[in-house]
């Protein structure tokens, strides 16, 4: 009987391939959308997975993220490493200043001040020069997008000349000097980032130098890290949270913009859709089949029997609209990479997404079972 369920679902090409479009386009609008949220998400804390070497960051109370600072004593810094427990604590202090290149090319950048003795906040990833150059003076490094696109030279025949190491720039109307090109996390504004020691980063930003943006902190290995911060949040003034806590305060001051409701309405979007199109087709071809179903328990066929050949034909256009949505949406990621498009997929997403629409196959499917056990088959067969 399972053969002939599958031969019923196919045998109306137009509604077999309606259903299927119907599960695509909801798997799409649902993994799509929330893969995009997820990986902005993950933008709004740059700063932290790409400096993974503390595990304590201290800031003003104030401050939210890198984006909301507020600005603390330098003296803090002090304060920070006499705590016990801490095997060494660097500034990093941030400013979003215009830059200029030499081609005439100008934007706002977001400017890392990092430790000169020991350049802990440097890039990870350094596709060209050494981030030891950065004690240079006027040294900076920048990362690979902007330096092939944002700040690129583009000339008359449309071919495009990128930064490279030796080129100068003026930052805040100071001379700079390309000594690197990292790659990293893009921010969430696609905007030029650069890293440079925290003395030319004070003559850059023109920030007063007993002030800073945040402490970068490491515990000593063994150390108790509640009482570590209960020690460094014991000083007025002063805010410590771990990497983790940190992220979350990030993403909690990043969900204050609103953008969940919009990405939020776009999912709900798609399981509206997979409900609406995808189960009403679905629910429209098993009536056109009632008098095959009708037949079928005529003949002696059960409940159980008929149970499974619905549940059969739901999963079969469940997965197949499926795997086509989320195969749509790996190509969606795949060409979207390096570009200012952000994107996330984990497997928690690929689970959601499927349980999703797991449920909307299922409602389909009750639906249908539900108006097939009702229908006695001697009336379909006018009898």
């Amino acid at each position: 009987m399972l053969s002939y369920a599958i031969k019923m679902l196919i045998g109306n090409k137009s509604s077999f391939l309606g259903v299927i479009f119907g599960i695509f386009l909801a798997t799409l609008l649902i993994s799509q959308q929330s893969a995009i949220f997820l990986g902005l998400v993950a933008r709004s804390y740059r700063m932290v997975t790409d400096i993974p070497a503390p595990n304590i960051w201290v800031m003003d109370p104030a401050t939210e993220s890198e984006d909301k600072i507020r600005n603390m004593p330098h003296n803090y810094l002090d304060i920070v490493r006499s705590v016990p427990n801490i095997e060494w604590a660097v500034p990093i202090s941030l400013a979003s200043i215009p830059v200029v290149t030499s081609s005439g090319i100008f934007d706002i950048c977001k400017l890392y001040g990092i430790d000169d003795a020991t350049l802990i906040g440097a890039p990870q990833v350094m596709l060209e020069g050494d981030v030891r150059d950065l004690r240079r003076e006027g040294g900076v490094i920048v990362d690979i997008y902007s330096a092939t696109s944002i700040l690129a030279r583009t000339l008359p025949d449309g071919s495009i000349i990128p930064l490279k190491i030796g080129d100068e720039l003026e930052i805040n109307e100071k001379r700079a000097i390309i000594v690197g090109i990292c790659k990293i996390t893009p921010g969430f504004y696609p905007q030029p980032i650069f890293f440079t020691a925290y003395q030319d980063f004070l003559n850059f930003s023109g920030m007063s130098p007993n002030q800073l943006s945040f402490i970068a902190a490491k515990s000593i290995k063994g150390a108790n890290i509640d009482q570590v911060l209960k020690d460094i949040n014991a000083h007025p003034g002063l805010d410590a949270s771990t990497s983790d806590q940190f992220k979350w305060r990030i993403v909690e001051s990043f969900l204050k913009t609103g953008i969940l409701i919009n990405f939020g309405l776009s999912v709900a979007l798609g399981i509206i859709i997979g409900f609406s199109i995808a189960g009403q087709i679905f629910y429209n071809m098993t009536v056109e089949n009632l008098m095959y179903f009708a037949l079928i328990k005529a003949v002696g066929g059960t409940q159980k029997m008929i149970l499974q050949m619905i549940a059969l034909q739901a999963l079969i256009v469940g997965v197949l609209g499926f795997l086509l949505g989320i195969g749509a949406t790996f190509l969606w990621g795949v060409a979207t990479e390096g570009t200012t498009l952000a994107f996330l997929l984990p497997w928690q997403l690929l689970l959601l997404t499927g349980l999703i629409i797991l449920g909307i196959c299922a409602s389909a499917a009750f639906l249908s079972i539900r108006k097939v056990f009702r229908v006695d088959p001697k009336v379909l067969m006018g009898t």
